[in-house]
């Protein structure tokens, strides 16, 4: 069953920031640019995991992203509880509330729902809490730079209802992607030397 729980955010605190932003910037570059055909319209790297939880850095940009609440039949949640701090950029972070609804245009198990979207801007230093089975989406207004923990569950995140007609085409390819890697590096040092008089 769909449930609505509002969105919960606080501003990290700086240790904690520079942590994760250090992390990040060994990360790639270690390993490089994440592989944009996996998604299509965000690049994701996957970190070592605990018993409980599943860690992953993001890459949003507005060029390739492909956001759109206006794809009908889809609504994407979680099965676990999700956490997310925004490490560098700015991104919209939309939530909604769905409700049955014979008329509605989104289906979820078989039932009609309509959704009313809520609107969350979320800058650098920006942490989320959502609860299991709300729907939600990303949408970058730059690049973005984001580390995600999703609560492991028995039951997988989806898309539901992936019959729909809309087909999800990506303009982008690797090479743009990997032309990125420099700007988001100097994204992560910037944040790294704002924050260094509040350690």
């Amino acid at each position: 069953m769909l449930e609505f729980h509002p969105i919960q955010e606080h501003q990290v605190a700086p240790a904690r920031m520079a942590e994760l932003l250090q992390q990040a910037k060994e990360v790639l570059q270690d390993q490089g640019m994440a592989s944009i055909d996996e998604y299509g319209d965000m690049l994701e790297w996957v970190l070592p995991r605990t018993e409980e939880t599943w860690r992953k850095l993001h890459v949003f940009h507005p060029g390739f992203c492909s956001y759109s609440d206006a794809y009908w039949g889809t609504i994407h949640y979680h099965t676990g509880r999700i956490r997310g701090t925004v490490l560098a950029g700015h991104m919209e972070h939309y939530t909604y509330e769905a409700v049955q609804d014979p008329q509605g245009d989104r289906f979820h198990d078989g039932q009609a729902y309509t959704l009313t979207k809520h609107t969350h801007p979320q800058g650098a230093g920006t942490a989320y809490e959502l609860d299991p089975m709300v729907a939600h989406w990303l949408k970058p207004t730059t690049l973005t730079l984001t580390y995600f923990e999703e609560e492991v569950t028995a039951q997988p995140a989806d898309l539901v209802n992936p019959a729909s007609e809309e087909i999800d085409e990506h303009a982008w390819d690797q090479a743009q992607a990997d032309a990125l890697l420099p700007e988001v590096l100097e994204l992560i040092d910037a944040e790294l030397a704002a924050l260094t008089p509040k350690l």
